[in-house]
């Protein structure tokens, strides 16, 4: 059985956490959307097409660089937090950062000195050349920041992620792109004002992982090595991480090799809309991981179960929601942030927000298999999907262009998904799927069909009354769980923790809540 306090701590550790990740995601995003609209109404879909061909090729060359390590830099602090070893909790962070340097820095020279090759004979574009050689200079940066900020969410402290990747990274990016654009740099003057903002955003990481969470100078604490075994884990995701690039990235980048910048530029519009999706989950997930963890080393099991079970159903009913809104306002949604030359993407954006609602219930799982320190699987699943999304591209893109991408990466996305869902039920018998998960859907379902008739039969579409009837929208859907009795105790519990994290007072919903138990 449970053990209620343990279970009660853990739940709460993930509100607390999820509620600061799930607010600085929504401002970062925010910002975030901001620079991708800067980008592409003022330099066009072309140009925002480099741009993000560049990003993608930087996140490759760092994916390959990181090998694995920072996922590995999670899993042992929070394994060590647990057993209360300082000494090995320090030795992880000196060999993460240790084993990455020397290798970033050949990626870096790598895509510097490659970038005209890769421009000409794969993108079969040279305006691509500078961009590349521009992203290259940020890899050992982000190799760098990643692994210290995996090492404060190792120690549950979300908040520095959060200021550091979300906030500062995403305000200072768009700063530096609205400077560079205005002052006439064109597309080179985006890639700046990214990169420079990437490069300050390594700096204030290690700031807060030195002086706020765990001084890795600290001579009082003696660094024991644990080079082998951080590898022994992390090798597999290295794996993990090319499978990762070809997931995120070979979608926009058979785009460029098939089509061109332009039909990137537009991909590019529906992609990241539809991976708001993936806010909730991914709220979550950055303290789900190491709370599991801890309590697997603890052998809390049943506790472990419920919240695997918890965290999936409060996924559910926030990505749910948001698929139905996107797939019935894909064309409006595309139109109002990016313009009436991107609206071509809305049927993707479609496409793309169904893959990324399915996957998202499911990715728990894969969070389970890496508690349990089953990395082999974590990087069979990866290779499969991975494959599987490559053949799907290379298939699809050639007959339908956006939509075939769209397809690829929606299909690719839902399978690795269920195979994930698979394995964690194999090594655990933890499966998270309960009768009152139907609850969330069936009211999320009747609140928007509400919506979506009022707005395109009686008021008509712009942006105020999308934004308003947004706010219609969550009033129905919170009503009707009300009436067929969607929440439950846990639930009541995630809310006190989100108040006591950013200051809010919901004491009044969560009394109304307590009426329909």
């Amino acid at each position: 059985m449970p053990n209620e306090k343990y279970l009660n701590e853990s739940l709460r550790k993930i509100a607390k956490g999820a509620g600061i990740v799930l607010i600085g995601t929504l401002i970062g995003r925010a910002f975030g959307y901001g620079s991708r609209i800067v980008i592409a109404r003022f330099l066009g879909a072309s140009d925002y097409g480099l741009i993000s061909l560049g990003f993608a090729a930087l996140t490759m060359a760092v994916a390959l660089a990181a090998i694995g390590l920072p996922a590995g830099v999670t899993r042992y602090i929070s394994f060590y937090k647990g057993k209360e070893d300082k000494g090995r909790t320090k030795g992880t962070i000196i060999a993460a950062i240790k084993m990455n340097f020397p290798i970033s820095l050949v990626f870096t020279l790598l895509l510097f000195f490659g970038a005209g090759w890769i421009s000409i004979h794969v993108f079969h574009d040279a305006n691509l050349t500078p961009v590349l050689r521009i992203f290259s200079i940020t890899v050992p940066f982000l190799v760098l920041a990643r692994n210290l900020l995996s090492a404060t969410v190792g120690f549950q402290e979300m908040r520095y992620q959060v200021y550091t990747q979300q906030i500062f990274l995403e305000v200072f990016k768009l700063a530096g792109i609205i400077i560079f654009v205005a002052l006439g740099f064109g597309v080179i003057g985006a890639a700046w004002g990214w990169v420079i903002a990437i490069v300050l955003m390594s700096f204030l990481a290690f700031y807060f992982l030195q002086k706020k969470v765990f001084p890795i100078f600290n001579s009082r604490v003696k660094a024991i090595p644990t080079d082998r075994e951080l590898f022994a884990f992390s090798w597999p995701l290295i794996f993990v991480g090319i499978a990762g690039m070809v997931m995120g990235f070979m979608d926009t980048l058979m785009l460029g090799y098939f089509c061109s910048a332009y039909e990137v530029g537009i991909y590019n519009a529906a992609l990241p809309t539809a991976m708001l999706i993936r806010m909730p989950s991914l709220a979550l997930a950055s303290i789900f991981m190491p709370v599991i963890t801890e309590l697997y080393a603890r052998e809390k099991y049943d506790d472990l179960k419920e919240t695997y079970s918890a965290v999936t159903k409060w996924v559910l009913s926030l990505a749910f929601p948001a698929f139905l809104l996107m797939a019935l306002f894909s064309n409006d949604i595309i139109k109002i942030l990016f313009g009436a030359e991107y609206i071509i993407g809305a049927e993707a954006l479609a496409i793309l927000a169904f893959g990324f609602l399915m996957s998202t219930v499911l990715a728990r799982a894969s969070a389970i298999v890496s508690a349990l320190g089953r990395t082999k699987i974590t990087m069979g699943c990866y290779l499969t999907g991975a494959v599987t999304n490559f053949c799907l591209n290379l298939y699809l893109i050639p007959i339908f262009g956006i939509n075939g991408a769209a397809m690829a990466t929606a299909t690719s996305s839902v399978f690795l998904g269920v195979l994930y869902f698979i394995f964690a039920y194999r090594i655990s018998k933890m499966q998270p799927f309960k009768q009152n998960h139907l609850k969330p859907i069936f009211s999320a379902i009747v609140a928007v069909l509400i919506v979506y008739a009022l707005t395109k039969y009686l008021i008509g579409v712009s942006f105020f009354v999308l934004v308003v009837m947004l706010f219609v929208f969550l009033a129905v859907y919170f009503f009707l769980l009300l009436l067929v009795k969607g929440f439950d105790e846990n639930d009541l519990i995630v809310m006190r923790a989100i108040d006591e994290r950013v200051g809010m007072k919901s004491d009044w919903v969560r009394e109304i809540i307590k009426r329909f138990l």
